[in-house]
């Protein structure tokens, strides 16, 4: 039996890099994967290659109206989650006079939402 088998997990920011490699990782051990991504081209990409075991589900994980949808979408399709991996995360930087409501709100969004 695989390490992973019957489990569901949700890689943010699993279009590439780091989160690509762990999504790839998940399903050879038998996961259920799924990776969400804003850019469709990307999350499809990196949905598709993992393998039959990997979805992608469009959105950003800073908006609560996407991230509602995202765990609909997991509730119908594999009924629960059992692993996270919280691996997207942007950063930005601005001088402290520079930084705006909206410049917080993105990062805050990305990063801690």
């Amino acid at each position: 039996m695989k390490k992973f088998e019957g489990k569901t997990v949700l890689i943010t920011g699993g279009t590439s890099g780091i989160g690509f490699a762990t999504a790839q990782r998940f399903v050879a051990e038998g996961a259920m994967v799924f990776i969400t991504g804003r850019r469709l081209s990307e999350l499809n990409l990196g949905a598709e290659q993992p393998g039959e075991n990997a979805a992608g589900v469009q959105g950003d994980i800073g908006r609560l109206p996407d991230l509602d949808r995202l765990f609909e979408t997991i509730r119908e399709k594999a009924g629960e989650l059992d692993i996270l991996f919280a691996n997207a995360g942007l950063g930005e930087f601005a001088s402290l006079g520079q930084v705006t409501e909206a410049h917080f709100e993105k990062v805050f969004g990305v990063n801690i939402k």
